[in-house]
């Protein structure tokens, strides 16, 4: 009883869910009218990855990391990551994606 008391219950809503769209989609055929949706879903896929990235660095507590003796290694990491690792990602951005229309620019 302890343990379904602790068990995460989303995961049995995740498995249902799996189970009942991969059985309407290899039964169904249904694979050519939910490219869209798909194509859809990635979209905000990618931005809530993005928004639970930068939620973790909003919530960080660089004050309780400074007192555990590790604030010089997480300002460090901070300086860099601003100073040269988001440029970094900018210039190969622009290489890759320079002149590329986005998706919803019909």
């Amino acid at each position: 009883m302890e343990i379904w008391q602790r068990f995460p219950k989303f995961i049995l809503g995740f498995l249902f869910t799996f189970v009942v769209t991969l059985a309407l989609v290899l039964g169904g055929g249904l694979t050519d009218k939910l490219a869209p949706a798909v194509a859809e879903a990635n979209t905000f896929r990618m931005i809530f990855f993005i928004l639970t990235f930068f939620s973790i660095g909003v919530l960080s507590d660089f004050r309780k990391l400074w007192r555990a003796g590790i604030g010089k290694l997480a300002s460090v990491y901070v300086v860099s990551l601003f100073g040269f690792v988001v440029w970094v990602g900018l210039a190969i951005s622009f290489v890759f994606f320079a002149g590329v229309k986005p998706p919803l620019a019909g």
